[in-house]
């Protein structure tokens, strides 16, 4: 299901790639794309954004799925692929400029993002956006196309609805408050700034 919903979402990344892109407002630097809804940083990766690209990713059946991606979008030189879990064990800390987690906080009874984790893989000066939806960019005629089966795989796969003081809470927990901002246009997403 994790795959189909990988797929489904391929029309949304060039959308939700120029929403990264104002965001992060570099073109160089390494990007970490985490968990089991990944794909962004092969548009990323074609687009430019960014100079390396590491998707560190679970459970291991969404890993060989990207892997057969990357090769047939020729992309397996700049995008290196590796297994990981909620924790991101194998991730190196203080390694990259911008880490992605789409999903973080919506899918408790299947897995629970570690902050700490992924605040600890950026670099000085790095940001990660975590969260989810369609992004400010997406078209209504790209949403519609896919939005009834993506809500199906969504709900089968335990997506929680997650309120901003939810949000704040875990991030008051995990000691990331004071450094989080949150956009609820288009989805709900927090981002993360290292100083």
């Amino acid at each position: 299901m994790i795959i189909e919903l990988n797929r489904l979402w391929g029309p949304v990344r060039p959308y939700l790639a120029q929403q990264v892109s104002e965001l992060y407002g570099r073109h160089d630097g390494s990007i970490l794309e985490a968990g089991p809804f990944s794909g962004l940083a092969f548009e990323l990766a074609e687009k430019g954004i960014g100079t390396s690209f590491h998707m560190a990713v679970f459970p291991v059946d969404v890993a060989h799925a990207l892997k057969d991606e990357a090769r047939r979008l020729e992309l397996t030189a700049k995008v290196s692929i590796a297994e990981t879990d909620e924790a991101l064990i194998g991730v190196p800390p203080e390694a990259f400029d911008l880490a992605l987690f789409r999903g973080a906080f919506f899918f408790p009874s299947f897995f629970r993002a570690d902050l700490s984790a992924i605040y600890g893989s950026l670099k000085a000066g790095g940001m990660a956006l975590l969260g989810g939806g369609f992004g400010r960019y997406t078209p209504g005629h790209v949403i519609r196309a896919m939005e009834k089966r993506s809500k199906d795989l969504n709900q089968a796969l335990g997506r929680v609805r997650v309120k901003e003081e939810d949000l704040w809470s875990a991030l008051e927990a995990g000691r990331m408050k004071d450094k989080a901002t949150m956009i609820t246009e288009g989805g709900l997403w927090v981002v993360l700034r290292k100083g």
